[in-house]
């Protein structure tokens, strides 16, 4: 085998990094799919603020509850929209990374990395935004017998430090 430049490494990490973080989104949103109830219950039960812990007694939170089944399953759809865009973006990145691992198709770096970065962020928006912050805060997620708080803020923070480890430039070419 012959022997790999560091910035051919760099981008070969790069590239199964991203497409782990794609494989993650597209996992998701395939369970979601395929097993939609499991994971409509926890949306159900986290918006309608109806699985509280006994010792929650925020009366000002609960007025925030959404019972409206039809904008519960929007908001459900509108998770698993963000799960399989997040994969197919940081997959579809990881991919050109790896075909940029050849001198010949540099020209797939900076495409990868823009396909990765919006794939990334979107990851973010979708876990820590509309888990921590949306499902975690407003909805009081963190007093709620579903609580996937602590999943949500480790999957953002792979993808934050991802998206920050992928943007680095790489090695000077060899």
């Amino acid at each position: 085998m012959p022997f790999l430049s560091h910035r051919a490494v760099q981008l070969l990490s790069k590239g199964l990094l991203a497409l782990s973080i794609g494989l993650f989104g597209l996992m998701v949103a395939g369970g979601n799919l395929l097993d939609y109830d499991s994971n409509w219950q926890f949306v159900r039960h986290v918006l309608s603020m109806d699985s509280m812990q006994p010792w929650f007694h925020g009366e000002a939170l609960r007025g925030r509850a959404i019972h409206s089944e039809t904008i519960q399953r929007l908001a459900y759809a509108a998770i698993i929209a963000g799960e399989l865009a997040t994969g197919l973006l940081c997959a579809a990145g990881g991919a050109m990374l790896l075909a940029a691992c050849r001198p010949a198709r540099r020209i797939w770096l900076a495409r990868g990395k823009a396909c990765f970065t919006l794939g990334a962020t979107l990851a973010i928006l979708v876990w820590h935004t509309g888990f921590a912050v949306i499902g975690g805060e407003y909805f009081a997620m963190w007093a709620n017998q579903w609580n996937g708080q602590f999943s949500a803020y480790a999957f953002s923070g792979i993808a934050l430090l991802a998206l920050i480890y992928v943007n680095q430039p790489e090695a000077p070419a060899a």
